[in-house]
């Protein structure tokens, strides 16, 4: 679900810039798989919650292998995409969908451009294939790496990992003395969240704190904490996160490319609890050496009173949000298209 978020977010920058250009997000897996692509999502979610380590060893063999082979019958599917949709560019979101278009490229000699948006700190090798015009990342250190790999530091641009429009303006700080401090828990579109009954209990029970669970699109996890803690406010899938992330003085959640930036761009600090995935580890050591939170490497006796502490601790997240203020200063000075709409000057 991040990857189609980041595509929405490139969508809306680009109408922004151009208003008339015609932009259109295709899920490729859904496209070229269609009565496979819910089984294939569906053991993904269950190889990321259950064989992380499965995951790991099979994303660095991703990685190795490199560019995938392209069947006749789905290039034929490509030819008949890119033609519906007068395609004069490809944007990916996500490395299957870099790899596919580069197979696609190699086996009919096509020219048409590729450009792929790095959706995590770290760089793996399943985004880096023949014929992309050029990369997007999210930071200097993610260009740096592809520099050591081989890619030409002018096909690489810094932009910060996309995030949409209504994630682009920060709230206005505000003291948490004298009222409730705001905690957010969310989990990504796999439901990927603590949930054991001691730990929401002494969450939902803390002095003045106030927890809120987005739940996405797990439902038996919303009707649970929906019956169980009536104290906690519970919200399934919705289109307004950027509106609780900015009430929020703290966000408990997964280190996830995308939400991370979210958080930066709403200048919500941020509580990781042991990343385990490849790409959550790298972005969860750029959330610990920029400051914008706190990660939790090896699991305390009581994490909900070390978040609770952390709530409490105003200089500590002041400091934090200072740390998210300067990044996006940043990224306004890099690409100021992205923040200021199409009276800014593109190159």
């Amino acid at each position: 679900m991040g990857h189609c978020c980041a595509a929405e977010a490139v969508r809306q920058e680009l109408l922004t810039v151009n208003p008339q250009a015609e932009v259109q997000i295709v899920d490729l897996v859904d496209y070229l798989f269609p009565h496979l692509s819910g089984m294939i999502y569906r053991a993904f979610a269950h190889m990321v919650n259950h064989f992380s380590a499965m995951y790991n060893f099979l994303n660095r063999a991703a990685g190795r292998c490199g560019i995938l082979p392209m069947k006749a019958v789905i290039a034929q599917k490509i030819d008949r995409l890119l033609l519906d949709c007068h395609a004069e560019l490809v944007v990916s979101t996500l490395p299957v969908c870099s790899q596919c278009i580069s197979a696609y490229k190699q086996l009919r000699s096509a020219d048409i451009p590729l450009y792929t948006y790095i959706t995590d700190i770290g760089a793996q090798d399943e985004w880096i294939v023949p014929h992309t015009d050029a990369y997007f990342v999210g930071a200097a250190e993610t260009k740096a790496e592809l520099m050591e790999k081989g890619v030409p530091a002018a096909h690489i641009h810094i932009c910060g990992i996309p995030v949409r429009r209504d994630f682009l303006h920060p709230s206005e700080a505000v003291s948490t003395s004298g009222r409730q401090a705001e905690l957010l828990m969310m989990g990504g579109g796999l439901g990927l969240l603590p949930s054991s009954d001691a730990f929401l209990s002494a969450l939902s029970g803390a002095e003045g704190v106030h927890l809120t669970v987005i739940t996405g699109k797990n439902k038996a996890l919303y009707a649970r904490l929906r019956e169980q803690y009536p104290g906690i406010t519970v919200v399934g899938y919705t289109d307004r996160v950027a509106d609780y992330m900015r009430r929020a003085d703290l966000l408990l959640t997964k280190s996830g490319g995308i939400t991370t930036f979210e958080a930066i761009h709403c200048g919500t600090p941020l509580y990781i609890i042991q990343p385990f995935l490849m790409q959550e580890i790298r972005n969860a050591q750029y959330i610990e050496r920029e400051n914008l939170g706190r990660v939790l490497w090896t699991q305390p006796d009581d994490i909900a009173q070390d978040i609770c502490s952390l709530l409490h601790d105003e200089v500590r997240l002041c400091a934090m949000k200072r740390n998210m203020a300067r990044l996006r200063d940043n990224l306004e000075e890099i690409c100021p298209a992205a923040y200021y709409g199409e009276e800014a000057t593109v190159s």
